[in-house]
């Protein structure tokens, strides 16, 4: 296996508040990692680049001038539980008629109430998954590959120096590396990486407050990349915007868990936008 940092030294060097709720729930995922089993050696292929998740944003976003990760999220931090008992594959399945070209799933119990279980359920769906979680383990990879997912979510700001490492670690596995930034003074770890999913957290991470970031750099530092806006998208106008901003795609999650009707939102944002983004 590659060797990769311990998790207790990720979760106390992140230079972040002890209140502050990105540190709240790697505090908490630290307390849970360490209760896990021994992990497994990987069990699928080393990902031969593109996988399916990639592949699929890649399709959808030449063929419609933009793809929409579509997550189901029952709680956050900052929230509380807003959106709990809310039927994993009914949502999942408005998502699909809705246009969604993959799926978003939380895999952290303890503040935004997800699941692994929840990954392997979404399967009979056939969309790609990613893991959403907040990894500072191999362990965290390996219920990721477990459950079936397609791809995995590293976060730069959390990982730092580390971010090459997981996402080698994640390819071992299988696993789609989908690297996530909080500003541009990350993106050399996406760079180490060789990262192919470059998604750009509109919150701060440490406040969940909203910012505002735009493609144009980001574009200029991985020309070849999926660049994907997360986050503070609460209308599809918000989206539709990001995606003409030079996003490839948008990711969506508590707009969506809250709306009355997830395939009217969704098809609001995509219906005739190759037009305006071409």
């Amino acid at each position: 296996m590659i060797r990769l940092p311990e998790p207790a030294s990720l979760v106390h060097t992140t230079g972040l508040p002890s209140t502050s709720h990105l540190q709240r729930v790697l505090v908490s995922e630290l307390a849970r990692v360490s209760k896990l089993p021994a992990t497994p050696a990987p069990r699928r292929p080393r990902l031969n680049p593109p996988g399916p998740f990639e592949a699929a944003l890649r399709r959808d976003a030449a063929a419609r001038g933009g793809a929409v990760i579509a997550e189901y999220k029952q709680a956050s931090p900052s929230l509380g539980p807003f959106a709990m008992g809310t039927p994993l594959l009914a949502q999942l399945r408005a998502y699909l008629e809705g246009g969604a070209s993959v799926f978003s799933i939380l895999a952290e119990p303890a503040y935004f109430k997800g699941s692994s279980e929840h990954l392997r359920t979404a399967a009979e769906l056939g969309a790609p998954r990613l893991y959403k979680g907040f990894v500072i383990s191999e362990a965290q990879l390996a219920e990721a590959e477990s459950a079936g997912a397609e791809a995995v979510l590293l976060i730069a700001r959390v990982l730092k120096g580390h971010t090459a490492a997981f996402a080698e670690a994640a390819r071992a596995r299988g696993l789609e590396p989908l690297v996530e930034l909080h500003d541009l003074t990350e993106v050399g770890f996406a760079q180490a990486a060789e990262a192919r999913l470059v998604g750009i957290n509109a919150r701060d991470l440490s406040t969940f407050t909203l910012g505002e970031p735009t493609a144009a750099p980001l574009r200029k530092a991985f020309p070849e990349a999926v660049l994907i806006r997360e986050s503070g998208l609460a209308t599809p106008e918000d989206a539709r915007a990001a995606l003409r901003a030079g996003f490839d795609s948008v990711l969506i999650g508590e707009a969506l868990m809250r709306s009355p009707d997830p395939r009217d939102f969704l098809g609001r944002i995509l219906t005739g936008l190759r037009t305006e983004v071409s």
